[in-house]
């Protein structure tokens, strides 16, 4: 992610190299990142602070992706889905993990949002 950040900073400042060229699977992956934040970058760019910012960011870009995922594949959906979605917080050695929801949406059989279930948890 702060990867991806930086390449999108390289790109608005206008210093960014930008390739196509991949070495390795991670290279792909890192790629994907760095195209899904793209159309956030004037977000990030505004911000207070683009560290604290920029998990949200990412979040919201990899949100974009599980709509369309469920919107395509709705027809498959056979009584219904449950879908939980947040940020994964990894921490140091000493301190455990977290997990901050932001989403959690019970969805019929047709691909419809019936609830939001996430006020439950929270």
């Amino acid at each position: 992610a702060i990867a991806a950040s930086k390449y999108l900073k390289g790109i608005t400042d206008g210093g960014a190299k930008i390739t196509t060229k991949l070495q390795s699977f991670t290279d792909f992956q890192q790629g994907a990142v760095q195209e899904l934040i793209l159309p956030f970058g004037k977000r990030l760019n505004d911000c207070e602070d683009r560290m604290k910012e920029l998990p949200y960011a990412l979040y919201d870009s990899q949100d974009i992706l599980v709509r369309d995922i469920i919107n395509t594949g709705a027809g498959g959906i056979k009584k219904g889905l449950a879908l939980l979605g947040g940020i994964q917080i990894n921490t140091g050695p000493d301190t455990l993990d977290y997990f901050h929801p932001l989403r959690f949406d019970l969805y019929d059989e047709n691909g419809k949002v019936v609830d939001d279930l996430l006020p439950l948890i929270v």
